[in-house]
């Protein structure tokens, strides 16, 4: 991938949409155009997280429940509990809440998907309700010294009086960001990326007094990231092969009712695919296919591509004629038959007298090719399910021709590629 594309790749995955919906937040504030604080209005932010918690039960996104939660119960304490404290035991629970927000934001974010009511499920909420109980514990005026350690400085103090925070809490909220941010870098995804603004979100919340106006829309605001990660995570799982990250079948479908008059379909076909599961693995037919479609994700030339359906793949080229998107085809094929992986096997070793034939595993080197059939809409083919059928003839014709090779039809007729370069690869 182009550096300039991994630049703006990686913006996107730090910026949208919580980076996004945090500044209008705060613009909104800046300029006074949301609501004057009121009874009502200081209920906006609880509504928010209680639309989410609803949202994502019904959705069974269990991580973004949980940190929904989280949220709720310390926006809850910061809002409605904490005025009505003494001042020590009211700044107990603020600097003990702005400790542990951030620590189980981040290990939300590092969990797995487990379910709200199953076993793991209700171990969570007993943690976040220890937790609560916990932090109350440390609220007692006779507990006032072992709540001290929360405001423990490391450094100067001048380093931190700036953001009125504990220098643990600060610690916290840095680990859980860099933390986070490295898992984004690494592979976006929607609750990830919701988490990290939520994360921010609580410390401008923080930053603002806590139980101020301000800081419930900052509250709300995360809540609110949360809410649209929900919404793009289920999104995703329709109309995204979870695989190979490429659009399903439903995307292509939906795609094809808006073509234009003018375009070329494409299938493309792993080949020997069965052989290479049989010979590797499920496990390796799956990396296999991630790496076909990672090379088709960026097919040039307008073509778009989709998951058809198991070691099969479809290649979109509106406005496009056959003979136009044949050459950016042929130059995907090339690249895939040129890329190569690493596998895990079992290498049989042979038997002595004394010892059993055993196995051990090894790393194998390999690489897979693919077949390529394309045809273009005409008079003979009006409609994109003719187009369709058409494409899978050529496909067939690719393969009978040895595989490794890009076929295109013209009036009826198959044409292969005739390419010097062209060599048939077998990965038997």
């Amino acid at each position: 991938m182009p550096t300039t594309a991994k630049i703006v790749k990686v913006l996107y995955r730090l910026t949208l949409a919580g980076g996004l919906l945090i500044a209008i937040a705060a613009a909104f504030l800046r300029l006074g155009l949301l609501p004057e604080p009121s009874s009502h209005a200081r209920l906006l932010p609880l509504a928010v997280v209680a639309i989410g918690l609803i949202l994502s039960a019904a959705f069974h996104r269990s991580r973004l429940f949980f940190a929904m939660l989280v949220v709720a119960v310390a926006q809850a304490a910061l809002t409605w509990l904490s005025p009505k404290l003494s001042l020590p035991a009211g700044h107990a629970l603020v600097t003990t809440t702005a400790v542990l927000l951030p620590l189980n934001l981040v290990a939300v974010a590092l969990l797995r998907e487990r379910g709200i009511i199953s076993a793991a499920g209700r171990r969570r909420l007993a943690a976040v309700a220890a937790q609560s109980v916990g932090v109350g514990i440390l609220c007692l005026p006779q507990l006032g010294q072992a709540a001290s350690w929360i405001n423990t400085a490391f450094v100067p103090e001048g380093f931190s009086t700036w953001s009125h925070l504990s220098q643990p809490a600060l610690v916290a909220f840095v680990a859980a960001a860099v933390t986070m941010v490295i898992q984004l870098v690494w592979s976006y995804r929607p609750v990830e990326s919701s988490l990290l603004w939520t994360l921010v979100a609580s410390f401008l919340a923080l930053l603002m007094g806590a139980t101020t106006y301000q800081a419930g829309i900052f509250f709300a605001t995360g809540s609110l990231a949360m809410i649209v990660a929900l919404l793009e995570t289920s999104y995703r799982m329709a109309y995204r092969d979870e695989l190979t990250q490429l659009p399903s079948r439903r995307a292509l479908n939906e795609a094809l009712m808006k073509l234009p008059g003018s375009y070329t379909i494409a299938m493309v076909d792993v080949d020997h695919f069965k052989k290479f599961n049989d010979n590797y693995g499920h496990a390796a037919g799956d990396q296999a296919l991630r790496l076909v479609a990672s090379r088709l994700a960026f097919t040039t030339g307008g073509g778009k591509a989709y998951r058809y359906g198991g070691e099969e793949f479809a290649v979109m080229f509106p406005g496009k004629t056959s003979e136009e998107a044949f050459d950016y085809l042929d130059r995907i094929r090339q690249v895939i038959e040129q890329s190569t992986f690493v596998v895990r096997g079992k290498e049989r070793r042979k038997r002595n007298k004394r010892k059993p034939r055993t196995a051990r595993v090894v790393n194998k080197q390999t690489n897979v090719t693919v077949s390529i059939g394309l045809a273009s809409s005409s008079d003979e083919r009006p409609k994109p399910a003719d187009v369709l059928r058409a494409a899978d003839y050529a496909l067939y014709r690719a393969k009978a021709k040895g595989r490794n090779c890009t076929v295109t039809v013209r009036s009826g007729k198959a044409v292969e590629n005739t390419q010097p370069n062209m060599r048939i690869v077998s990965v038997s």
